[in-house]
């Protein structure tokens, strides 16, 4: 009975670091994104987007790429607002056995709430957000 016990403890220690490391991945995806997204470069921004976001993003701002549209997106704002933007990250969580992640973000002057990023090849990209 023992061992059992030594052997359930070990697979449940290795489930809480794979889940940690995972939850540390999606922070600083999360994280890296709205700096990006903060400061205007499109170009990190949008190489931590699925490529469906970026198609997105770029039709909703009538641009033709994706950096184009991220530039777009942030223009109007001041610097004091970038910064706010780029320093929103609130916190991270992803559903029990889901496949995305979700980024909760503070107030901002783009009202973005909520990232929810997909893991595509082992990397947290942001697929939405709300």
């Amino acid at each position: 009975m023992g061992l059992l016990l030594a052997i359930g403890g070990i697979g449940i220690f290795s489930a809480v670091q794979e889940n940690q490391a995972n939850l540390g991945a999606l922070e600083n995806s999360g994280k890296a994104f709205l700096k990006a997204l903060g400061s205007g470069d499109g170009d990190d921004a949008c190489a931590l987007m699925t490529l469906t976001a970026r198609s997105e993003l770029a039709a909703a701002q009538h641009k033709d790429t994706c950096p184009q549209a991220v530039e777009a997106l942030v223009a109007p704002l001041s610097d004091a607002e970038r910064d706010e933007l780029a320093g929103s990250y609130a916190s991270r969580f992803f559903p029990r056995g889901g496949s995305l992640g979700h980024i909760n973000v503070d107030d901002n002057p783009l009202q973005i709430s909520e990232l929810l990023l997909s893991k595509v090849d082992g990397k947290w990209l942001v697929a939405e957000w709300r």
